[in-house]
């Protein structure tokens, strides 16, 4: 034991305890290592365990709080990391060596398994020590590290990285580690229910049924009934019968986009909004990346203004990392990159026969229900990529026309809110994105995959 061990003790009134550490040869190195179990073996009595347990604590944070910087000197890429992270556009290339290297300092201070405070205050010393790193959402530091909630895992870089080192040292995940949930769109509080009596519904429901014409007075009584439709998707598990009570809703363009906008009546032409020119941000960014999604899609190098909005969504999908299946046994699966494009907008030669094409995906829909890439809603588009001849939206396995992809994708992301559904699996992390950088709607911050973050701060910088 050394002279550090004794003063401590008698800084914390606890010198009855210098004969027990002068047994087991604790000195200061091993004092910050030591936890739980060796504590209990070493001091059975409760009381004075509880109190070294509380000053040691204090102590190992106080004496084991990682400056970032001062790790990243430490090595021999240390310096040209730090110059790059403290650019304007960080590349990704930097960031995944910085967080190579303080989580290797982290478990080699806390072990493969280190605290949520300790591993939220490295989040934080991260974004602090370089700010370009942090993300326009939240208190700025979740991309590197988000505890989980409500059933969900914790997530984030560093999170990520902890994960893939205990794998590689074959080390059995606790039990009681939370099983991930696919995140869903947040319901909202259906508008309040206008004046409408229930027998001026039930006409205008019925009425309904039978018509689709005069247009005018279609989307009137869409209009006037939205807000008891948009109450019972919101309560009722199977939305096929509200369907059938109000089947206006698909198959008649526009009225997704309407009820979408008495349920969010400032976001519904935030897409159109907010893509363009900041759309094309995402072309920046992807050049940040690295050249890996280049492998899977093929840009031309001249493109109109409407061309290259139009190609960063084909991107994306393979610029953001793809969701996972989850089979009834609980095994998950990783979808692939093309299977989360398809999952998103699906390309298919110009002249397909639709009738067809619904009939192939109804028996792929029954014959994969468990692990189907292509689960409604999403986008169809004919020719192509960039020039298709027909965009539908695909939906209740109906073929709804927009006038252009842009259209269609703002009519799928709206019909995830108003029929109250999850996004894909496969393409979720393309959906999340859109919601939180274009739409701008609240719900599933906690769950947000660290490199969408990376994706809507940048979308978000001037």
């Amino acid at each position: 034991m050394d002279d550090f061990v004794k003063e401590k003790l008698a800084e914390w009134g606890l010198s009855s305890l210098k004969d027990i550490f002068e047994q087991n040869m604790i000195d200061y190195e091993s004092l910050l290592l030591l936890r739980g179990p060796e504590l209990k073996e070493m001091i059975p009595m409760v009381g004075p365990r509880t109190k070294l347990q509380k000053n040691l604590q204090r102590l190992q944070q106080a004496e084991t709080e990682l400056s970032v910087k001062e790790v990243l000197q430490t090595t021999q890429d240390g310096e040209d990391i730090i110059e790059e992270l403290s650019q304007d556009a960080p590349n990704a290339k930097a960031r995944r060596k910085m967080v190579q290297i303080v989580v290797s300092r982290l478990v080699e201070v806390y072990g493969d398994r280190p605290s949520k405070q300790a591993k939220t205050e490295l989040a934080k010393t991260i974004v602090k020590e370089f700010p370009k790193l942090k993300d326009s959402i939240g208190e700025g530091h979740e991309s590197y590290y988000s505890p989980g909630a409500k059933g969900h895992s914790p997530s984030g870089f560093l999170e990520s990285r902890l994960r893939n080192i205990r794998r590689r040292s074959f080390i059995t995940p606790r039990k009681d580690d939370p099983t991930p949930v696919q995140p869903t769109p947040t319901p909202v509080q259906p508008p309040s229910e206008n004046d409408l009596s229930d027998a001026e519904s039930t006409v205008m429901v019925t009425w309904l049924k039978g018509n689709r014409q005069p247009a005018t007075q279609v989307r009137d009584f869409m209009l006037k009934t939205a807000p008891r439709r948009l109450k019972l998707l919101q309560e009722c598990q199977e939305h096929g019968e509200v369907l059938m009570e109000y089947p206006r809703l698909l198959d008649t363009p526009g009225m997704v986009e309407q009820d979408f906008e008495v349920m969010y009546p400032s976001k519904a032409t935030k897409l159109y909004e907010m893509w363009g020119s900041k759309g094309r941000r995402v072309l920046q960014w992807a050049e940040t990346q690295g050249s890996s999604w280049k492998k899977y899609i093929t840009i031309p190098d001249e493109l109109t203004e409407d061309q290259a909005d139009l190609a960063v969504f084909h991107i994306l999908p393979y610029l953001l990392p793809p969701g996972f299946h989850q089979s009834a046994q609980g095994k998950r699966t990783k979808f692939s990159k093309v299977e989360a494009a398809r999952a998103f907008i699906d390309i298919q030669p110009v002249g397909t026969n639709i009738p067809q094409y619904l009939r192939l995906l109804e028996m792929d829909l029954e014959a994969n229900q468990e692990k189907a890439i292509r689960k409604q809603p999403y986008v169809l588009a004919l020719g192509d990529m960039l020039s298709p001849t027909q965009v539908f939206l695909m939906a209740e396995r109906l073929a709804i026309e927009h006038d252009s992809t842009i259209a269609a994708i703002d009519a799928c992301f709206k019909a995830f809110y108003v029929l109250n559904i999850e996004y894909p699996p496969a393409c979720k992390n393309v959906w999340r994105f859109l919601q939180h950088a274009c739409y701008g709607v609240e719900g599933g911050e906690r769950e947000i995959n660290p490199t969408v973050r990376s994706l809507i701060t940048a979308m978000k910088k001037e």
